[in-house]
């Protein structure tokens, strides 16, 4: 009976045992574990306060504006903001919609090494598509590049390019109907043409002449493919030669944004003296009008002052041969 007893004892310890060791290993992988996690954290954190980031920081159209239809070099200046270097860093351009495209080359840029705090500059010649509306379209810009580590990395940026349409205007029919005479009204005709695909905006025309007096006229907007009437009306201030002198018409317009073009169309025209020289005629013949006038009554009153002295003479003629009787 005792041995019976002292073998359950025994049995009990060693199960005992085992657990106790089984609890105190559970413990030290805990508490494995939970060091591991402080070391970690802290690396980690120090891992992605130091993680490199490049972006963009500035961008230029070298020709100021883009038409549609027409190729342009667009300018890109990325910057590491990070506090690494990275490596491998490529650059690419791309439009979602192909609105703008490469005009060259794939749109890429590659570069191996951009330290921290430093910038670089990109040139991309892109082209924009024909029949584009005038308006902003976005282009997105991606980097990608690898950290100190070689892991890598990417950042993506948007910008926005405002896209105009061509502006281009000609005049034609410029002329006046007729010959003017110093002091008259003239009316200056002729057309202005839209032969872009943009909105001439606020046409103006107005007349440069020596020989005419200054005036101008408002036309209004002109939609792409239509014409404007110039019409003005002025007065001829100062006479030409023979043959007529050469005056201008100016014709102003605006885009979208309020810039102004200017383009000129000459004409001929001829102003005359007034016809003095009839006028002169005239003043002429009545003089001689009035002289021949005069010449009549001096005339007449000559002869009629020889006829009352001839009649005086005969009377008393008569008188003294009646007298001898």
């Amino acid at each position: 009976m005792f041995s019976g007893t002292m073998f359950k004892y025994k049995g009990d310890r060693k199960m005992y045992g085992k657990r106790k060791l089984t609890m105190v290993k559970k413990v030290v992988a805990l508490a494995l574990a939970v060091f591991a996690c402080m070391i970690a954290m802290p690396f980690d954190m120090a891992v992605q306060a130091s993680e490199p980031k490049v972006m963009v920081v500035d961008y230029k159209i070298v020709q100021k504006e883009i038409i549609a239809g027409q190729t342009f070099d667009l300018e890109i200046t990325i910057k590491n903001t990070g506090s690494r270097y990275v490596d491998n860093l490529k650059i690419s351009v791309a439009s979602d919609t192909g609105d703008i495209v490469p005009a060259e080359g794939a749109g890429n840029g590659f570069m191996d090494e951009l330290p921290n705090g430093q910038e670089n500059t990109f040139t991309f010649k892109l082209k924009a598509a024909d029949g584009l509306e005038e308006k902003s379209y976005k282009l997105t810009v991606t980097n990608e590049y690898d950290d100190i580590w070689g892991n890598p990395h990417s950042a993506t940026d948007v910008i926005y390019l405002p896209v105009k349409l061509a502006q281009r205007a000609s005049i034609t029919d410029l002329y006046v109907e007729d010959d003017a005479v110093l002091g008259d009204s003239v009316e200056v005709i002729g057309s202005i043409n839209n032969m872009g695909a943009g909105i001439l905006y606020n046409v103006r025309a107005r007349i440069e002449s020596k020989n005419l007096g200054e005036n101008d006229t408002f036309i209004g907007n002109i939609e792409a493919g239509k014409s404007g009437s110039i019409d003005i009306l002025t007065n001829a201030v100062s006479t030409t030669g023979s043959s007529g002198e050469i005056s201008t018409v100016v014709v102003t317009y605006e885009d979208k944004e309020g810039n102004e073009t200017e383009l000129t169309g000459k004409f001929s025209i001829v102003v005359e003296s007034p016809v003095y020289d009839n006028v002169e005629k005239i003043k002429d013949n009545t003089k001689d009008s009035n002289s021949k006038a005069v010449y009549g009554i001096c005339a007449a009153a000559v002869v009629l002052a020889l006829i009352v002295i001839s009649v005086v003479r005969r009377r008393k003629r008569k008188k003294a041969i009646l007298d001898e009787f």
